[in-house]
């Protein structure tokens, strides 16, 4: 199957390396997030069909059934690649406190820009750098794995069911042993002694669930639309590359975190991650309101699957169009014949420009 990584939607191979590509683990998937869906194979190709049979994804899903092809459970590639999501989300990193929440709220959408953007370039070659620092606040901690932009490109016929899965339990299993490992070296009185775990804790008596979901579920769909306008839509990879890519999504990442951190009292900012928010809370044994970390998100991608199914970035076979189109043209060349016929005499052909497509 490496050797198939290699079939991408150009069709060509680079030139002036000493190394010939082919050697290169190229992953060909349609999810990758900043790859502008450049590193995809051609599904009309025909040298590409095999890979789209072991792997759907590695170009935009067609159907439903490819979307829920249960083959990929057995592809060891596909657990290689959750593996390493759910390593990315242990990654983490201890930093200083800022004491005002507005230079909490600037320090995190700092972390944020430039974690996710160095953590998406290393790991998107690899697994498609599913990743995010969303929530990472004053206390500095932040998980790179992110459920959300999984779901997210499920939703959008990105990705396959079995990788859905598969990364989502393995981010949250990486997510809960980096907590963990977290305390050990904090240790008990200082993993967040005074109780609140910014982006996951919320003050009950000033924010209710309600409220709570309403603003995951604004911050979340900015966020993820923002993030495949910049990230997965193919008609910026010309624009933006892989490389600044990765950037681009970082800063909104970066704009959702100032905005949600300082909007109002009680409410500690955007989680994104539900990962993060289960492994820092399962290690603090506080799971209060995390069933909307999980359902604001899940609701976000699936309306953000919506839109993209309204509005595709790939051109998709009309039709409609086309069959109207032969019924203009069929008509057309039965009005000639009937003037001919009434004239007595040939007429010059047109060309009727409704009838070119």
């Amino acid at each position: 199957m490496r050797d198939e990584y290699n079939i991408l939607a150009t069709g060509s191979a680079q030139q002036g390396s000493s190394m010939p590509r082919s050697r290169v683990a190229n992953i060909t998937f349609a999810g990758r997030l900043g790859g502008n869906q450049e590193f995809i194979a051609d599904p009309d190709s025909e040298e590409a069909q095999a890979l789209l049979k072991k792997q759907p994804d590695a170009a935009p899903l067609r159907t439903l059934s490819a979307s829920f092809d249960l083959r990929g459970f057995y592809d060891l590639d596909l657990w290689r690649m959750a593996f390493l999501e759910g390593w990315g989300s242990t990654s983490t990193g201890l930093t200083g406190l800022p004491q005002s929440v507005f230079a909490q709220a600037l320090y995190a959408a700092l972390v944020n820009w430039l974690g996710l953007s160095i953590f998406t370039l290393a790991l998107a070659p690899i697994t498609g750098g599913h990743l995010s620092t969303y929530g990472t606040q004053s206390s500095g901690i932040s998980d790179k794995a992110d459920p959300t932009i999984t779901m997210a490109t499920f939703f959008a016929g990105l990705s396959t069911f079995p990788r859905a899965v598969l990364y989502i339990v393995a981010q949250s299993a990486g997510a809960i042993v980096g907590a963990y490992w977290i305390r050990l070296g904090a240790g008990d009185a200082d993993y967040f002694p005074v109780g609140v775990i910014p982006g996951c804790t919320v003050d009950t008596t000033l924010v209710s669930p309600g409220q709570l979901f309403a603003l995951e579920f604004m911050f979340v769909l900015a966020g993820v639309f923002m993030a495949f306008g910049v990230g997965l839509d193919p008609r910026q990879a010309k624009t933006y590359g892989p490389a600044f890519g990765p950037v681009l999504v970082g800063i909104t990442l970066g704009l959702s975190t100032l905005c949600s951190a300082i909007l109002r009292p009680g409410y500690t900012g955007l989680s994104f991650n539900p990962a993060r928010c289960l492994g820092l809370m399962t290690a603090k044994d506080e799971l209060q309101y995390h069933w909307v970390h999980w359902v604001a998100p899940l609701a976000a991608t699936i309306l953000n699957g919506i839109f993209y199914y309204i509005a595709p970035p790939w051109a998709k076979e009309r039709s409609i169009v086309k069959d109207a189109t032969v019924l203009v043209r069929h008509t057309f060349a039965k009005r000639h014949q009937s003037t001919d016929h009434h004239l007595g005499h040939a007429r010059p052909k047109v060309q009727c420009s409704i009838c070119v497509w």
